[in-house]
């Protein structure tokens, strides 16, 4: 990771406002309805998918030329997985890691919730996680050292 200018500084906080706004988000599809927002364990795991990759595609959409965020990733436990850009200054990830835990918690509801971001390495290395306890609402981000 180095250090960005400006411009890729103005790119992460367009980033973070699009995604949090919920910006470039296509309507959901007649055929694929969000379930209502709620406990994951009471949706289906059909609706929960569906969740996942609608999340997934509101991130992407968020930054089509992948300014900040290479690739994101959900795993089987709801962890989302950030690789990111080359540009993206270290100072800047706790902010970036925070926006999308309550992008999350908005979501999921009722979740503990963890991101974990990547360097754009073969293969990705971590460089830091973000959890929010879903019942405190406390968020914590912890760096790899």
């Amino acid at each position: 990771m180095k250090a960005m200018g400006g411009g890729a500084r103005f790119g992460l906080a367009a980033l973070a406002c699009a995604v949090l706004a919920g910006c470039d988000v296509a309507p959901p599809s007649a055929t694929a309805p969000s379930a209502p927002p709620g406990n994951i364990a009471a949706t289906g795991p059909q609706q929960l998918k569906q969740r996942q990759v609608d999340f997934l595609n509101r991130i992407r959409a968020a930054d089509p030329q992948q300014r900040t965020i290479d690739r994101a990733l959900l795993n089987e436990q709801n962890e989302l997985g950030l690789i990111l850009d080359r540009g993206v200054e270290m100072e800047s990830i706790p902010a970036l890691m925070r926006s999308m835990l309550g992008e999350m918690a908005r979501e999921f509801p009722g979740q503990d919730l963890t991101v974990l971001a990547y360097a754009p390495s073969d293969p990705p290395r971590k460089i830091g996680t973000a959890r929010l306890n879903a019942q405190t609402r406390d968020m914590s981000y912890t760096p790899e050292n």
